[in-house]
């Protein structure tokens, strides 16, 4: 025993004591810790000078990026948060600093998944995800894979490209809608966050059309091409940081009516005021994209609202104010001086040269996929199919729907099982925000929801539903509008709860007045 007692107190003597260790800034005086400072430099001043400066970012970068995806790792949610934010500015940090942003998404949705499925798989309530909606968005990506095989395709990177937008992003988005954001609180954040940036995108678009675009702008439009479909008679149709004027003009008028839909409700006059200045903000940013398009967002928009506002008073004055609109564009020419009235009222003439032309290219396409039930394949149509297989029918002819692009992808079987899953979403969306009982909620989820149904109707003339920042907005708003019943009831027992401790506290007072009486 008292020689098992003296080799404990000589190992005491050896360990060496908190103090003696080496920390801070003591570290740099460690022989490997310098040796492999000098080794990480030398490596990256070889990398730099053989690849270029961008390396030296990407080095530098690196430590804060891998924290950044730990950060998702630990919190799922900053990759939803991250996605929609890749989605407003990829396409205009691309202008300025070249580089497959938009690659972006796909990082932070799978990161954020693996957050998801590393906080105790086995314990974790996977229920959430057995949703009819969920359900259905994995349908649709089955068909999506199943599209691999399709003997038409060329090009299997295309229908990596092009799948992302089309059915991938949209079933990643949903599972992790469904699994985090379960309260109310997340409806609000999202709000604000689409509502802000849409802002941000207004000025920048007023910068552009006021001081004029600057030289990574130019770029784009003069040396790349785009200044063909962004001028038009020496006026420019603004763009913003979105990818495009199209694009631009659809988001920006979904923002707007639905921040004007949310005015409308039960809401405190400091809402109210922010609400409203971005819903008019997005307004001029929709006028002066010069996007005609996007007219049926705003009209299928309101229409929605006067149907399921349950007010037929409402529905039949909005209904004459839609008419009155109508007429003045169509067969008046009032205002006829302003150019963006100009370009709206153009896109309701019916023998418009554009029109005849989209009508053409869809008997084109009709020809093609005759005997092509599950179409060419994805990513052989659009801007993929031009950039990958440029010698291809399909990629030569316009498709400028976001319908028709589906249609020449997939075929018949396709765009009939993706206009039954959307007919599915619209209708049970209708059914749900029908039976809404908290009014503000009501209209947070009525406005989302007319929001989907005007972006759907607009992706009849242009690919609005697939592209960013349009297309995760929808990803998100979908999941929203079917988690809505459940937060109807959180709010319910949350103002229960709040009642009867009231109820409690005034029984409490009034108790100890009996008492000092």
């Amino acid at each position: 025993m008292l020689q098992r007692i003296r080799s404990l107190i000589s190992l005491q003597r050896v360990r060496p004591s908190p103090i003696d260790k080496k920390i801070g800034s003591e570290l740099f005086e460690q022989p490997v810790f310098i040796g492999g400072i000098l080794v990480f430099s030398a490596f990256a001043a070889l990398a730099i000078v053989k690849f270029g400066i961008i390396v030296g970012f990407i080095l530098v970068g690196a430590p804060f990026g891998i924290f950044y995806l730990g950060s998702i790792i630990a919190n799922p949610r900053i990759g939803i948060t991250s996605a929609l934010f890749v989605g407003f500015f990829s396409a205009g940090i691309a202008r300025y600093i070249s580089g497959p942003w938009g690659l972006l998404i796909d990082i932070v949705l799978f990161v954020a998944w693996l957050g998801l499925l590393f906080k105790k798989f086995n314990k974790t309530d996977w229920s959430p995800l057995r949703r009819d909606v969920f359900i259905l968005s994995i349908v649709w990506f089955a068909y999506v894979l199943m599209e691999l095989g399709n003997p038409e395709m060329i090009s299997a990177t295309a229908w990596f490209y092009a799948m992302r937008g089309v059915g991938f992003y949209q079933l990643l988005t949903f599972g992790l809608v469904f699994m985090l954001y379960r309260k109310p609180k997340y409806l609000d954040q999202f709000l604000y966050i689409i509502g802000t940036i849409s802002l941000l995108g207004t000025l920048w678009g007023f910068r552009q059309m006021i001081f004029g675009t600057d030289a990574a702008e130019d770029y784009w439009l003069y040396d790349v091409g785009h200044d063909e479909e962004h001028i038009l008679h020496g006026v420019l149709r603004v763009f913003s940081f979105y990818s495009d004027a199209g694009q631009f003009g659809a988001s920006q008028a979904m923002i707007s009516m639905v921040f004007g839909l949310m005015c409308l409700g039960p809401i405190g006059w400091s809402k109210r005021i922010f609400f409203g200045i971005i819903s008019i903000s997005c307004f001029l940013g929709f006028a002066i994209s010069g996007t005609r398009g996007a007219l049926a967002v705003p009209a299928a928009g309101i229409l929605i609202y006067l149907v399921i506002s349950k007010n037929f008073q409402i529905l039949i004055t909005g209904l004459v104010m839609v008419g009155a609109i109508y007429y003045i564009l169509r067969f008046t020419f009032l205002f006829q001086g302003v150019e963006q009235v100009r370009r709206m009222r153009s896109g309701l003439d019916p023998n418009s040269p554009s029109l005849m032309a989209r009508l053409n290219n869809q008997k084109t396409f009709g020809r093609y996929l005759a005997r092509r039930p599950i179409g060419g394949g994805i990513g052989t149509a659009g801007y993929w199919g031009a950039r990958f297989t440029p010698y291809t029918l399909l990629a030569n002819t316009a498709t400028d729907s976001y319908y028709v692009k589906i249609w020449a992808e997939t075929g018949i079987i396709g765009i009939c099982l993706h206009l039954f899953i959307l007919g599915y979403f619209m209708g049970k969306g209708a059914y749900i925000v029908w039976n809404l009982k908290d009014r503000e909620l009501w209209y947070k989820i009525m406005a989302l929801y007319c929001g989907i149904g005007g972006v759907l109707l607009a992706s009849y003339g242009n690919q609005v539903f697939s592209q960013m920042p349009t297309g995760m907005i929808m990803n998100i708003s979908i999941p929203f509008v079917f988690l809505s019943p459940l937060y109807d009831k959180l709010i319910a027992e949350a103002k229960e709860e709040k009642r009867q401790n009231e109820a409690i506290k005034i029984f409490k007072n009034e108790e100890e007045l009996n008492i000092n009486y």
